[in-house]
């Protein structure tokens, strides 16, 4: 998206803060069909865990390429806006989470003879994944209202540090009764790395939010 000659400050920032929205939009989509996924995976249900993946993928996709067209609208900007770089290291943040939600995604769909079958550790981790769509659609909030009212946005912020908070409770727990009731080594394996990269999705969550109140201090 090219902008126009003599477009001013104001119709750019409202461009590159659309784009932004786009690619968190996209990020709740993608987290979504992960958690659907994961669901549809304990009820054996293949068809649909094959759909939702499919899902996962076309979502991370797209965030991918918002993320190539905001680093083309602001080398277009120049030096006009002047917290350039905050915002593309907010793309590249949310980029970053894009990319732990696809790992994450293929590797509950590669380790489900794993995870399947695990009572109480199953709960727990649907538990987790509850709380990574959580923490994403507070930051999916948190991007949407910088256009409409900026001042609400460490408000916004304060709410993805719970979650994260929450998040790093149920990590622990996690990890602990993993090494209390799995008994198998791999299995061990596959469940923490899994539990793992749930806890950095919500981590990276907690720090993009924290970019997005800086992006907003300087519109």
């Amino acid at each position: 998206m090219s902008f126009y000659i003599g477009e001013t400050e104001l119709q750019m920032r409202r461009r590159i803060l659309v784009t932004l929205q786009d690619m968190t939009r996209r990020l709740l989509d993608a987290t979504r069909s992960l958690v659907s996924m994961y669901d549809s995976m304990i009820s054996g249900s293949d068809g649909d865990v094959e759909a939702q993946r499919s899902e996962v993928s076309k979502a991370i996709g797209d965030v991918e390429a918002y993320r190539r067209s905001l680093v083309r609208q602001l080398s277009e900007v120049g030096a006009m806006l002047i917290n350039r770089e905050d915002v593309l290291r907010t793309a590249f943040m949310l980029e970053d989470i894009a990319s732990y939600l696809d790992s994450l995604a293929f590797r509950i769909y590669a380790g489900k003879q794993y995870l399947t079958g695990i009572g109480p550790l199953g709960d727990r981790l649907r538990e987790m994944l509850n709380q990574t769509l959580n923490a994403v659609t507070r930051l999916n909030d948190l991007s949407r209202i910088l256009q409409v009212n900026p001042g609400k946005v460490s408000e916004l912020a304060s709410l993805v540090e719970r979650e994260e908070k929450n998040m790093d409770g149920l990590y622990r727990d996690a990890l602990v009764d993993s090494l209390v009731r799995i008994k198998d080594f791999k299995q061990l394996l596959v469940y923490r790395d899994v539990v793992e990269r749930i806890e950095r999705i919500a981590d990276l969550s907690l720090s993009t939010s924290e970019m997005l109140m800086i992006v907003a201090l300087r519109l």
